[in-house]
């Protein structure tokens, strides 16, 4: 008799349960996404060389479809050498797991290190890798390592960044500090 009354109790309080259930408290937030992973830092690499390096202090990842949502992201890429080839900061991105199509969204900034380089500030990036085509349609600005500087509307270009087209864009020749935001 002692080992059924704590059974009958549990069933009892279950009996008691109906199926909707509700917030307990009116802070109740949904969750963003399927899963929560937190405190990202992830190597890629091909055949042995690193491709990429991505930390992200949050990732979003949903079930139901190919898109992660990544928060206060670094991304840093790397040629067949495995030597840097750029470093992208935002505070959020997007990434469609199937067709690996990017986007980099509020305070982006992508420097490409060397004496061809440059350094890209705009609010939205996107890379296309099937098209390897980089674009902005918001406001950029670029600083090229010789000093001079670019401004535009909105601009797209290859993944090898020989190919620019510029809407809206202005440039000075004027040499301006590097590290200018």
């Amino acid at each position: 008799m002692r080992t059924r009354t704590p059974v009958l109790l549990i069933l009892a309080l279950l009996g008691a349960c109906d199926a909707a259930t509700t917030p307990l408290t009116g802070e109740y937030e949904s969750l963003p996404s399927d899963q929560v992973v937190l405190g990202i830092d992830h190597l890629y690499t091909s055949d042995g060389v690193r491709r990429a390096r991505l930390q992200a202090d949050t990732a979003y990842m949903f079930e139901d479809s190919s898109s992660t949502t990544l928060r206060v992201v670094t991304l840093e890429m790397f040629n067949d050498a495995g030597e840097l080839t750029s470093t992208l900061t935002a505070e959020s991105g997007n990434l469609n797991t199937d067709t690996q199509k990017t986007v980099a969204r509020g305070d982006v900034v992508l420097v490409i290190p060397g004496p061809d380089g440059r350094t890209i500030w705009t609010e939205e990036l996107h890379y296309d890798p099937g098209t390897k085509r980089i674009w902005s349609d918001v406001f950029t600005r670029m600083l090229m390592n010789t000093g001079t500087e670019m401004r535009a509307e909105k601009f797209t270009v290859d993944d090898q960044f020989l190919n620019f087209d510029l809407t809206g864009g202005a440039g000075t020749g004027l040499p301006l500090p590097v590290n200018r935001r």
